[in-house]
């Protein structure tokens, strides 16, 4: 990515900073306060030079009534043998041998802009369309698009005789990903001729909102490596792990007193290690369900966001794979350039695709054996639910965030509609009940809440079993217990 301009202020739940290789953090490091763990936004004031436009000129209105004024009088006249009646259409007549003929240019200098240039979602962003040229009058009227509200400035703003002729809105865009936020169209009238102009600006990088999420799912068996995790093993920890004689080299500040004076031999307290976490976060885009900037996918990104931002703050790698139309991955690592990484990735999850992803293709490097595995998926795909059954005959910890929140709709007047959906409800549940069975557990997670909310089942440092699935696994258990993913 490109250098980035100073930094404004962000959302408080994350920490970011600039990923560009230069200023990123090193590897290992963990990222800093919350001020700086944010994307810069772009230019805000800054004059961008304005682009020869080309423009078709027409008549303008008021030179077609004025026209129409002056025909009707001219025709009123001549059916009627009233010579008097030419003298109302005199002063139609008389602007219109006065209108300008010829000599417009074949172009307008125009630009629109957006600013910053990346930002979180519902965070501001200015637009400003400028039109300079000889023009006597620009009515500017923007379009927002898709998951996006204009917070400030009229939707259609008329510009008299400005030189340049310029208009600002303030929008908020509610999607992540590369948006063209707008589209401006920009009347320009010359006397009794008109030009219309459409503006489009760059594209804006919208990063999704992390919610708020900490770092307590954890595998069963964590590296060996020093971190902010409490293992279930001795070493040079903070928490208490239990007692064991006096040896040589212990610390005298460790002696157990209580002990030592009931046995009559030294005893010592131990304390429990602090070890690092790998984690890799599965994003199932196979189905993008729900309004726009709130589908099953956009949660899915989100949630991902949080769940990285909480684990690489604590100095854990954090990689990701996207189970979509192209199969994508990126290998864990730590550090503030990460999360970026992590999220760039997803700006390009919305590949529609029948294709079945192979998990075998993902490198060893990219799915550690030890990690955590957290899949966000609505769960309905049957090729998500086979991912789920290759990492189970793998042996690998894993857990599954459900993020669809909505049931289908059902009329009120229609029993057989009721019906379904309560059928439907059954299944889900039955969908849930048998991934739990088999040791891998479903968090339900609503939009409206942070990650805290669905971590809270799971207890806090709750490990996660790294058992594997017996017989065909999980698909081969579903099958039997007649479970399916249904829309």
């Amino acid at each position: 990515m490109s250098n980035r301009p100073p930094q404004a202020k962000g959302p408080p739940a994350v920490q970011h900073e600039p990923a560009t290789p230069a200023r990123g953090a090193a590897a290992g490091q963990a990222p800093p306060s919350a001020a700086a763990q944010r994307p810069a936004p772009g230019p805000a004031g800054a004059a961008v030079p304005l682009a020869p436009v080309p423009a078709t000129w027409q008549a303008a209105p008021r030179l077609r009534r004025l026209a129409t004024i002056g025909v009707a009088v001219t025709l009123l006249a001549l059916l009627t043998r009233h010579a008097d009646l030419l003298l109302l259409g005199a002063p139609a007549l008389a602007a219109l041998a006065a209108a300008r003929r010829g000599g417009r240019p074949g172009t307008l200098d125009a630009a629109v802009t957006a600013a910053p240039s990346r930002c979180f979602e519902g965070e501001d962003v200015e637009i400003v369309a400028t039109v300079a040229g000889p023009v006597d009058e620009a009515t500017f009227r923007i379009e927002p698009g898709p998951a996006v509200t204009v917070v400030d400035g009229p939707l259609t703003q008329v510009v008299v005789a400005g030189q340049p002729a310029s208009a600002r809105w303030v929008l908020q865009p509610h999607a992540w990903g590369r948006h063209q936020l707008c589209t401006v169209t920009a009347r320009c009238t010359d006397g009794m001729g008109q030009a219309p102009l459409t503006l489009r600006p760059e594209r804006v990088e919208v990063f999704p909102h992390p919610p708020p999420a900490r770092a307590t799912l954890l595998p069963a068996d964590l590296l060996r490596r020093i971190g902010e995790h409490t293992a279930t093993a001795p070493g040079a920890g903070i928490e208490f792990y239990g007692i064991r004689g006096y040896q040589p080299g212990d610390r005298l500040r460790d002696l157990n007193w209580a002990v030592t004076s009931r046995l009559g031999q030294p005893h010592v307290n131990q304390r429990a290690a602090l070890r690092a976490a790998d984690l890799v976060i599965m994003i199932d885009a196979f189905s993008d369900v729900g309004p726009p900037g709130d589908t099953t996918l956009d949660l899915a990104v989100r949630g991902a966001a949080g769940l990285a931002t909480a684990y690489l703050r604590t100095g854990d790698r954090v990689g990701v794979v996207v189970l979509g139309g192209v199969l994508r991955w990126l290998a864990p690592s730590p550090g503030n350039r990460q999360f970026f990484k992590i999220v760039e990735m997803a700006f390009g999850v919305r590949f529609p695709s029948e294709a079945t992803p192979d998990l075998d293709r993902v490198p060893r490097t990219a799915l550690p054996p030890r990690a955590l595995v957290v899949l966000f998926s609505p769960l309905l795909d049957r090729r998500a639910l086979n991912a789920v059954t290759d990492l189970r005959q793998r042996g690998v910890s894993l857990v599954i965030v459900d993020v669809l929140t909505r049931e289908p709709p059902a009329e009120p007047r229609q029993p057989l509609s009721q019906l379904a959906v309560r059928l439907w409800r059954l299944d889900r549940g039955a969908l849930r009940s048998g991934l739990s069975s088999l040791g891998v557990p479903v968090l339900a997670w609503d939009s409206g809440t942070g990650l805290e909310a669905a971590q809270a089942p799971m207890g806090r440092g709750g490990g996660v079993s790294a058992s594997r699935a017996r017989g065909g696994g999980v698909g081969a258990e579903l099958r039997g217990q007649r479970i399916r993913a249904v829309r």
